[in-house]
């Protein structure tokens, strides 16, 4: 199965934000990377249950989210209570609530590519904060990998390196800049101690790296025989396929 084949079988909090539930631990981090003062507005768009939206309450934030399943904004109004303002829509074309920090995380790059442009709009004191990837096209303003935070009028990228320099700190991506970064993002969002951690950090790793080499941004020129190492573990004890992206 090649490895494409096999992300699609993930339960989308894996990979993506469709679903997600950070841990409460992560949540603090991100108000903390945004720099949050108590009375700000916190916004989550794909809020699921309000998780995220319970943990800044419990910060004194007044809180605000988007939810495009209505069982789940329901969960999440019961959850927080009346003061709590969970909307029901498709972010990509509902009205975006007013907030002072903005929290989404989506892997489907087209809804990406639209919600870079409705938030480039939005009030230019708005802290947007995206989990692994910058906005598309948009050079980031603070990283704390996996947390990106990005404020409106955004700054143009004039290439993919300049947007991984940008990221990883680096002019071009190593395994071990790959393995250490996938490593930041499975303990962000993954509970503690998970038994999936090493496979979810070398499947995660492999990731970057391939992507990295396909945009002519990894650092060596030949593969190297860790690569060669967990493409082949992978293959051969878990049926997922890396080859095709190493020719």
């Amino acid at each position: 199965m090649k490895v494409e084949e096999y992300l699609e079988t993930l339960p989308s909090e894996i990979m993506s934000g469709n679903d997600a539930v950070l841990p409460n631990e992560s949540v603090h981090r991100i108000l903390d990377f945004a720099e949050f003062r108590p009375g700000e507005t916190f916004c989550h768009l794909g809020c699921g249950r309000g998780e995220a939206l319970r943990v800044a309450a419990g910060r004194g934030a007044r809180v605000c989210g988007v939810e495009v399943d209505p069982a789940k904004a329901s969960a999440a109004r019961r959850i927080l209570g009346p003061s709590a303002e969970v909307s029901v829509g498709d972010i990509a074309s509902c009205p975006l609530p007013a907030a002072d920090i903005i929290l989404l995380w989506f892997a489907d790059p087209a809804i990406m590519q639209v919600m870079s442009e409705r938030l480039s709009g939005i009030n230019p004191a708005a802290r947007i904060i995206t989990i692994w990837g910058p906005l598309p096209g948009c050079l980031p303003d603070l990283v704390r990998f996996p947390f990106i935070l990005s404020s409106p009028p955004f700054r143009k990228a004039p290439d993919v390196k300049s947007q991984i320099r940008a990221v990883f700190g680096v002019d071009c991506v190593s395994y071990a800049t790959a393995w250490e970064y996938a490593e930041r993002y499975t303990k962000e969002i993954q509970p503690n101690n998970s038994q999936n951690d090493r496979f979810l950090t070398i499947l995660q790793t492999l990731t970057i790296w391939c992507a990295a080499r396909s945009m002519g941004a990894a650092c060596e020129r030949e593969i190297p025989p860790s690569v060669q190492t967990y493409v082949g573990i992978m293959r051969n004890f878990f049926g997922i396929d890396f080859g095709h992206l190493l020719e």
